[in-house]
């Protein structure tokens, strides 16, 4: 019972009402779960992402959960993973493996230890273990605007640049400004 009450269950997209979620989470037993669901839940600044393997267990990436070290795939109960907050489940119109697929390659993985926050966390974990395909929609959205910024920022000093006279351009490339020639001295007054 323990188990039930530390996480409710929530579809991404909808608020369910306060009545909803109690009984959402009053009706989960431990076997309501299918094993190879795609599981996430909140943490500070970002969410968890883990899969459902079966009789109240999660394989997921641990990585910034043990605070400023970074953590292996591990198989842990539904509430280490949840710490007692709301899990949603990520649905997929199709999957490209099995359930039992999915399952066994998150357990393939178990005890690896290459936890990169931009190209290998939880997310990558999960989505590559359902679709083969590594990727983090967490990850693509956090840092698209800051790409965007930089390639904004880089356009704004080219063209500050080309207004200032400091870089000419040829068929739409800058290249760096030639050096300047040597002054010839001025020996006025004097002949050889």
């Amino acid at each position: 019972m323990l188990l039930c009450r530390s996480i409710g269950l929530v579809r991404p997209g909808r608020k369910p009402s306060a009545s909803a979620a109690a009984s959402q989470i009053a009706g989960l037993r431990p076997g309501s779960l299918a094993p190879g669901t795609h599981l996430v839940t909140s943490r500070r600044g970002y969410m968890h992402h883990g899969i459902y393997v079966g009789r109240g267990m999660v394989v997921h990436y641990a990585g910034l959960s043990r605070f400023l070290h970074f953590g292996p795939v591990e198989e842990v109960t539904m509430s280490r993973f949840s710490r007692r907050r709301p899990v949603q489940i990520i649905e997929y119109s199709e999957s490209r493996y099995s359930p039992q697929e999915v399952v066994r390659r998150a357990r393939s993985r178990l005890g690896e230890n290459d936890y990169q926050v931009l190209s290998n966390n939880c997310e990558h974990f999960c989505n590559w273990c359902i679709s083969g395909r590594s990727h983090s929609t967490q990850v693509e959205s956090t840092l698209a605007p800051v790409l965007r910024a930089l390639v904004c920022a880089a356009d704004c000093a080219k063209r500050l640049a080309l207004v200032l006279g400091k870089l000419p351009t040829t068929a739409g490339r800058v290249v760096p400004a030639p050096p300047e020639p040597p002054r010839s001295r001025s020996w006025s007054g004097c002949t050889p």
